[in-house]
Parts: structure tokens; C-alpha cells; sequence
């Protein structure tokens, strides 16, 4: 009988760790995605001759987006 919850237990460490990836994977593309957006942001800002305060913005969205890269690349690394 214990075998049997100790199979289960793997069982559940396998799904929790696929979670985890997945988790992880949806985060990458997040993060993609916002720094996508952010260079879009600045390009179409500049193109179209806006304000200093949208381009501005549009940099911190970037910049944003690339310091929560570094900083997971940095959590990851441990």
C-alpha cells in the first residue's frame, strides 16, 4: 500500500514541476512581449514626432521589461 502512495507522490512532483515550467515559459514570452511593445512604443513616438514625455515613457516600459529579464536571469542563475 505504501508503494502506491509513493508512486502518487511522483506522480504529483512531476505535474508540480511541469506547472512550474510552464509558468516560467508563459513568463518568458511575457517579458518578450513587453519589451516588443516598449521598442514599438518609441519607434511609432519618434515616426510620428510625439512629446518627449510619451517617447520617455514608452523608455521606461522598455527599460522596465529589460531589468525584470536581468533580474530573473539573475534569480535563475542561482
Amino acid at each position: 500500500m505504501e508503494w502506491m502512495l509513493q508512486v502518487v507522490d511522483e506522480i504529483d512532483d512531476a505535474l508540480s514541476t511541469t506547472r512550474l515550467w510552464w509558468l516560467g515559459v508563459h513568463a518568458e514570452i511575457g517579458l518578450s512581449l513587453a519589451a516588443a511593445l516598449g521598442a514599438g512604443a518609441i519607434v511609432a513616438a519618434i515616426w510620428t514626432g510625439q512629446e518627449a514625455l510619451l517617447i520617455s515613457t514608452a523608455a521606461l516600459v522598455l527599460g522596465a521589461a529589460g531589468a525584470l529579464k536581468f533580474h530573473g536571469a539573475q534569480f535563475g542563475a542561482h
